[in-house]
């Protein structure tokens, strides 16, 4: 039986090249990025090499002996074998053998470390979040990393929160900023997967950490302050035994971080790259350390910006950087990043009032500023205009962006993110679970980027993938008001009525809406006598308060008024404030989408001309597209 390290350093079956740690198949030009878990099918296949597998054992290694029904375990496979042109019979890569399990029936040929090829990864560095895309900027300008290694001892590495063992709150942001540089450093040494972990995973062994994020090690990392002395020091545990394999530190004056950032850098490189070639070239670094502090500390009120006023200290943070350096261009998207979000945190956060044209106009007008001084920020500045024209409904322009900002040399998770949320608007399900996966590879522990595969998987009825990302979001403590809004139809869908109920409640409350009216009109839901006087408490509400157009829409169209639903879901068409339009797409919701009027309504929010220019079609409510995702 084959071992998890001789496969997670790759294979080939057949005519395909399998990759585990960056998650790909690899058949001459093409390239599939599978789902987890049906890499992990694949897996556990490839370990018995040609044995037999029977579905107790799937189920024990990819659902953790979970019970659960035969279809999961089907669709996996269906997928594994259309991604390895593998749907005809007889089958040539996985045999069905009745009653008793699968097998492989090409034979498993590992690699040698030294035969690992270069892939597309080695020529653009995947950074975790837009604003640690923005930092990668500063990665770059800081230090210049050109690899050219001879024998690497690992090919994909978890790098986890620092921990201040100071105790200084006031601390907590430079241990965060120093973390993260020392992703972006990691990011550019081709043929090295970098994750990013958002949270320490306490509960968890180092071994079980790596299962989570997908990795063959992890990085730890702690910072002590005596003065204004700062040491910082690092382990590296293995993912199969939670051995430490290495381990350092280094001290030095507060001033001197960015020395401090550039040799731990090197000495993490020379663990992983022994013998490595690589060559620190300096460039541009922030003019003074005062100015590079501020911009720390703005990244790390952004990063925490669900915290009252944090994302207007943010700002404040970002203007005082560029008024110390106006030549750092990483400043100038940060700031106009947190402008584009302005509107979207101005009830959850205690932010100022907002006005959506106004707040995009700025983002834009800052990011041209700092793409003037600083062209190196032009590609990740594709994401801010992607987001602009999202808003404001131009999905082609939207998509052009979003295209620039996911191929360039830097990738960051962000770009992936909002270009699932802008395909689910248009109604291209399949393709949005694509792009929510892309930054859930690069990004596996931020919440929103869980929250948006779980819906992503809902869209398409993919239940059992739901409820596993559902699940994840859930532990990562992410409670945002469209996220609850939407976990409530999913809930109802189980039926988990109170639960859905209570979730929104919850997504009213938290986008600063009542909830007082929910209860008359819930009891519908469950009892067809009560739909009546449902809608009767539903048009009461209406005319007494505004309510959440999504939550409106939904009930109205599950308690039987499709044409109500039609008539509110028109005021979607409002420019604010601005309501991301992928629930109308949801399964749940197939009687508006088969109403006379939905067509109508796609016109009037331009999805449908969207269509037309994409070679799209709505047809038995789905959009078809001709050809090839664009993503």
């Amino acid at each position: 039986m084959l071992t998890d390290e001789e496969l997670q350093k790759g294979f080939d079956i057949g005519d395909w090249e399998v990759l585990p740690a960056r998650g790909e198949l690899r058949c001459g030009d093409q390239v599939v990025k599978p789902e987890p878990k049906v890499m992990a099918v694949l897996l556990s296949l490839a370990r018995r090499d040609g044995d037999l597998v029977t579905r107790d054992q799937l189920v024990d290694e990819v659902w953790d002996g979970r019970a659960m029904p035969d279809d999961p375990i089907n669709r996996c496979l269906s997928q594994l074998r259309g991604h390895l042109d593998d749907q005809t019979r007889p089958h040539q890569y996985i045999e069905t053998l009745t009653k008793r399990g699968y097998c492989l029936l090409q034979d498993v040929r590992l690699k040698e470390p030294a035969e690992l090829a270069p892939v597309a990864r080695a020529k653009r560095a995947q950074i975790p979040g837009m604003l640690w895309g923005i930092a990668a900027v500063v990665a770059v300008a800081i230090i210049t990393v050109l690899v050219l290694p001879r024998s690497p001892r690992i090919g994909s590495i978890g790098v986890l929160p620092f921990e201040n063992m100071s105790g200084n709150p006031a601390d907590q942001y430079l241990v965060h900023g120093f973390k993260m540089e020392l992703v972006n450093t990691l990011s550019n040494i081709p043929d090295l997967l970098v994750k990013s972990g958002r949270v320490s995973y306490p509960e968890l062994e180092d071994t079980e950490i790596a299962i989570e994020l997908d990795v063959e090690s992890v990085i730890r990392g702690t910072m002590q302050r005596v003065g204004d002395t700062l040491k910082f020091s690092y382990e590296v545990a293995s993912g199969d035994d939670g051995q430490i394999r290495w381990s350092g530190s280094v001290t030095g004056p507060s001033e001197k971080i960015f020395d401090l950032q550039e040799e731990l850098a090197v000495m993490v490189r020379d663990d992983l790259y022994p013998q490595s070639e690589m060559q620190l070239v300096s460039s541009s670094r922030p003019e003074s350390f005062a100015g590079y502090d501020r911009y720390m500390r703005g990244l790390y009120a952004f990063e925490h910006r669900d915290q009252t006023h944090n994302l207007e200290a943010a700002i404040r943070l970002f203007q005082e950087t560029i008024e110390l350096d106006s030549q750092f261009g990483p400043a100038y998207l940060a700031l106009s990043m947190s402008y584009l979000l302005l509107p979207d945190y101005a009830l959850l956060a205690g932010a100022r009032e907002a006005p959506l044209a106004e707040t995009h106009a700025l983002a834009i007008t800052v990011v041209e500023q700092g793409i003037s001084v600083d062209e190196s920020i032009r590609d990740a500045a594709n994401t801010i205009y992607g987001y602009v024209y999202q808003k404001q409904r131009n999905w082609s322009l939207a998509e052009q962006a979003y295209l620039r900002a996911t191929s360039a040399q830097t990738v960051e998770s962000t770009a992936f993110l909002w270009y699932s949320l802008m395909l689910a608007n248009v109604g291209r399900l399949d393709d949005a679970l694509q792009q929510a996966l892309a930054a859930q590879r690069i990004d596996p522990s931020l919440a929103v980027i869980n929250s948006r595969v779980a819906l992503a998987y809902a869209w398409l009825n993919d239940d059992d993938n739901a409820a596993e990302f559902f699940e994840r979001t859930k532990g990562l403590d992410w409670t945002g008001a469209s996220h609850l809004l939407s976990y409530a139809l999913f809930l109802r869908r189980q039926g988990r009525i109170d639960e859905a109920g209570q979730a929104i409640i919850e997504g009213l409350e938290m986008a600063g809406g009542q909830s007082d009216w929910t209860a008359a009109v819930f009891a519908g839901l469950t009892d067809p006598q009560q739909v009546e006087a449902s809608l009767a408490a539903l048009d009461r509400a209406a005319r007494n308060q505004p309510i959440n157009l999504r939550v409106e829409v939904g009930l109205r169209t599950l308690l039987g008024d499709v044409d109500g639903a039609i008539r509110v879901a028109h005021r979607l068409t409002d420019p604010e404030p601005s309501i991301e339009l992928d629930f109308l797409f949801l399964p749940d919701l197939l009687p508006i989408q088969q109403h006379p009027g939905f067509l109508g309504l796609m016109d009037d929010l331009g999805i449908a001309r969207y269509w037309d220019e994409t070679g799209c079609i709505w047809q038995n409510s789905a959009v078809k597209c001709a050809g090839p995702s664009t993503g």
